[in-house]
């Protein structure tokens, strides 16, 4: 390769096709090759897709158009001594399978996959192939070469990286992948603030984040969902939510916890890079007056898989991004959901699946009580309680109630499950103070569990350390310490 390398606003030359036979095929030393479609067009020629005698291949055309920031020389010698170069310091190139010097034309191996460049314009992050890249660069460099890094020359295919070109040039340090290649191999991120319209965006996110490992469990779609129709969400701060999308979907976020002050910030595995942005956002739009708290795990439990899941990124982006270790934690605890749960409620109370919203005031005066602000009604009318908003995935079959002899709630417990995750979420259980001791909330939480253990759910999850929790089966899964950046 003769020349430089250069950016890619300067690659949009005009495409002229190459001339085929009446039968769409071209012939390389005899041979002919039936054309199916082309592949690409670079500054040295045209690749298409061909057949052989069955066999895809990749038939490239050299052309001789003009090109401005380019010097050439013999195009096709050229092609055929930088394979051999790059054969040599070891690079993963499709193999030359056969090469017409005199219709300038290169039979290659076929690699089946998508380019970085598909990846990386639909959104989708290809950090998980930059150590590959990164090693061909240092296989490159010492063989004192530069390849091609623009990424319409790389093909992933079954987790290999190769590079589909044959082009490759004298090493020079503004051309290799740290100082040139690299701002291409990032995705088309856009970052807005929340509309509504991105509710459902949001819960997606929640779920992808969770469905690999659980390293953020303690946020999660339905804690999301919870939080955003409770009566005391501060709904008039919304917009403050901060979303980076890639390939229409959101791929990082930044989401205040109720209030102004602590936070859940994370990214989609593959858009760790993302992480500093997301942490400095929320440290500017996020805050209170104390600062801002964020929670990160401190064992990370284990994958779907099975295997541990590494979490210290996060950590060492926030030591880096000013945040400092404080006293404040959360433990989340977990109970597999492999067996039925013993759910008999005492003979004097009833089953009941609230209406959360015809009934959104009876539920309101059981949380008052449940939660120990007092049995005076008339107190917990002068409040002007707010009343929780509807919850669209909310199924009503898992948010269960006991009913007292005078007709009136007496306990509650809501589950939270989602078809398309495989863990239920406890969220809120609670007793008012004279009924508690009587096994009530443990009878409604386990024929909670019971029910989502039929459509699915095969774990559950609760933010609590309380020994309620262990009487039914959970036990610690995992421990978030807070960091707070003033």
């Amino acid at each position: 390769m003769a020349g430089r390398l250069v950016p890619h606003e300067a690659r949009n030359e005009s495409i002229r096709l190459v001339k085929v036979d009446h039968d769409n095929s071209l012939t390389v030393n005899g041979k002919p090759y039936h054309i199916v479609r082309l592949l690409g067009h670079g500054k040295g020629g045209y690749s298409y897709l061909a057949e052989h005698e069955g066999q895809q291949v990749v038939l490239k055309q050299i052309h001789h158009e003009p090109c401005a920031y380019y010097a050439f020389g013999n195009k096709i010698e050229a092609e055929r001594y930088d394979y051999r170069r790059l054969q040599g310091a070891g690079i993963r190139v499709p193999r030359m399978l056969d090469i017409d010097m005199q219709a300038e034309r290169i039979v290659k191996e076929y690699i089946e996959g998508p380019t970085i460049a598909e990846l990386t314009e639909a959104g989708v992050s290809v950090e998980a192939h930059v150590p590959q890249v990164r090693e061909m660069a240092a296989q490159a460099k010492a063989a004192g070469l530069n390849i091609d890094y623009y990424p319409t020359n790389f093909v992933v295919s079954s987790d290999l990286l190769w590079y589909v070109d044959y082009e490759c040039n004298s090493y020079m340090e503004e051309w290799d992948f740290e100082h040139w290649g690299k701002q291409y191999w990032q995705p088309a991120i856009d970052f807005r603030r929340y509309r509504e319209e991105d509710y459902e965006a949001v819960c997606n996110f929640l779920i992808e984040i969770n469905q690999q490992d659980r390293r953020h469990i303690n946020w999660n779609w339905a804690r999301f969902e919870w939080m955003y129709g409770h009566p005391e969400f501060d709904t008039t701060a919304i917009e403050s939510i901060g979303l980076w999308w890639g390939g229409g979907r959101v791929v990082g976020a930044a989401i205040y916890d109720m209030y102004f002050g602590e936070a859940l910030c994370t990214v989609l595995p593959g858009y760790e890079s993302l992480y500093p942005n997301v942490l400095a956002y929320a440290s500017a739009e996020l805050k209170d007056e104390n600062g801002l708290g964020i929670a990160i795990a401190d064992d990370v439990g284990t994958s779907t898989a099975g295997q541990p899941v590494p979490g210290t990124w996060e950590l060492e982006a926030a030591l880096a991004a000013g945040f400092e270790p404080a006293e404040q934690a959360e433990t989340m605890m977990r109970v597999s959901l492999e067996e039925c749960f013993p759910s008999e409620l005492p003979p004097e109370l009833t089953l009941a699946e609230p209406d959360t919203v015809r009934e959104a005031e009876a539920l309101a005066w059981l949380f008052w009580q449940g939660f120990d602000h007092g049995n005076d009604y008339d107190e917990f009318l002068r409040e002007d309680q707010a009343m929780a908003r509807p919850r669209p995935h909310f199924n009503p079959s898992l948010g269960l109630a006991a009913v007292g002899p005078e007709g009136t709630y007496v306990s509650c417990c809501c589950l939270w499950y989602h078809p398309e995750t495989d863990y239920a979420y406890v969220e809120p259980v609670c007793t008012i103070p004279a009924y508690r001791g009587k096994g009530i909330a443990k009878a409604l939480l386990s024929e909670a569990l019971n029910r989502a253990r039929g459509l699915g759910a095969k774990e559950a999850f609760v933010i609590s350390d309380l020994p309620f929790y262990e009487s039914v089966g959970f036990r610690k899964f995992s421990r978030f310490s807070f960091y707070w950046k003033s």
